[in-house]
């Protein structure tokens, strides 16, 4: 049946990052379904017909003053809304949540993270990990920011979770269970039956954004210390140091900054093993794709990767008292050994985390609030 959809994002592609790439896919498949789907996002310095849509998009400029921009986000969100069968929000959440209370109109969100830690985090607010962050005293102005992001989210219909540990948090927030929806991060398995991985240039890829808590500094030394290339996919505000890291150990390491999806496939294709260092995730996009390419991955225990790989199986979880070097060199190891794991990944992905069906799931939750 057809609908009219909005989904409102903080990022869109160009942009990087889960939620940008997530509202472009999802407005191209629902779009391809027959729906009608509008989309509105910031943008920076990109002239929006480069964006290439076949769909209606509303920008708003972050060149403007935080003021302007947060206004004219909040109108452009209250004035189209009405004229939608559904709403999902995925970034941009305050905003939503303003121009809900103005147009009274029912909404989605679809939860990455915690945007208030993430947020500390890059302001160099704190050195705390998540967990520890949920029970620390914020300052004045992060206590305003949790209370107005929780609110966004209880005013929500539905808040869409891509992982337990997210459906945690969420309740520790106050926001009621019979809300939550766990859909799990998803992605397009046909762009990885065919990946060519015969000519093999590097020996450790990871695709991140290069952020305090993404432990690429340690990777590096891992890598260095180990004679292992490194291939280094994201940009972020870390990247100088991190490139100042690789100079000074002599590590073989290659920063490729924001690529393309395609470059990304290549590179998938020409590395062993995919390393994801992050000391939070969610539910990491970037890991999903690896194990859809077939490839051995490592990453953290203690994060929303542990959802994601099986520990021995199809792929090595490093523990908190662990390193991270022993799990790279059994990774690489079992990749030399032609070890069955990227098969067994490549199989988990395709049961759990097919785009087809937990898309259809989201279709499914918007239609529950559809006008």
């Amino acid at each position: 049946m057809f609908t009219r959809e909005l989904i409102i994002s903080g990022i869109f592609p160009p942009d990087p990052g889960g939620p940008a790439k997530f509202a472009h896919e999802f407005a191209e498949w629902s779009s391809r379904k027959g729906n009608k789907v509008c989309v509105i996002a910031y943008f920076d310095k990109v002239e929006l017909k480069s964006r290439d849509l076949d769909r209606d998009f509303s920008g708003v400029s972050r060149s403007d003053s935080l003021l302007v921009r947060y206004f004219r986000m909040v109108r452009a969100i209250a004035m189209s809304a009405r004229k939608q069968d559904s709403v999902i929000a995925v970034g941009a959440f305050l905003e939503t949540y303003i121009a809900s209370l103005i147009g009274h109109f029912q909404y989605i969100v679809k939860v990455p993270g915690d945007i208030v830690w993430e947020r500390a985090r890059n302001n160099k607010i704190t050195e705390l990990d998540i967990n520890d962050f949920q029970e620390a005293r914020l300052g004045f102005k992060y206590r305003i920011f949790r209370y107005l992001f929780t609110q966004s989210l209880k005013r929500a219909s539905i808040v869409v979770v891509p992982s337990n540990g997210l459906f945690q948090l969420c309740l520790k927030w106050g926001i009621p269970e019979s809300q939550l929806r766990l859909i799990r991060n998803s992605v397009d398995l046909s762009k990885y039956s065919n990946l060519n991985r015969d000519s093999l240039n590097f020996d450790v890829l990871t695709v991140c954004r290069l952020a305090p808590w993404k432990g690429v500094d340690e990777l590096i030394e891992t890598c260095s210390q180990n004679n292992l290339r490194l291939a280094i996919a994201g940009d972020g505000p870390e990247r100088s140091s991190l490139e100042r890291l690789s100079v000074s150990l002599g590590a073989d390491v290659r920063f490729f900054g924001d690529i393309s999806e395609q470059k990304v496939l290549e590179l998938l294709g020409t590395t062993k093993i995919f390393v994801l260092n992050s000391h939070y995730e969610g539910l990491p996009h970037a890991l999903v794709e690896a194990r859809a390419a077939g490839m051995i991955t490592v990453a953290r225990a203690d994060t929303g990767s542990a959802e994601v790989i099986t520990d021995g199986v199809d792929g090595f979880l490093v523990k908190e008292n662990d390193h991270l070097s022993n799990a790279v060199t059994s990774a690489i190891s079992e990749f030399n050994n032609q070890s069955q794991m990227g098969k067994l990944a490549a199989a988990d992905t395709k049961n759990r985390f097919d785009r087809e069906h937990n898309f259809l799931e989201i279709l499914s939750a918007l239609a529950e609030i559809s006008k």
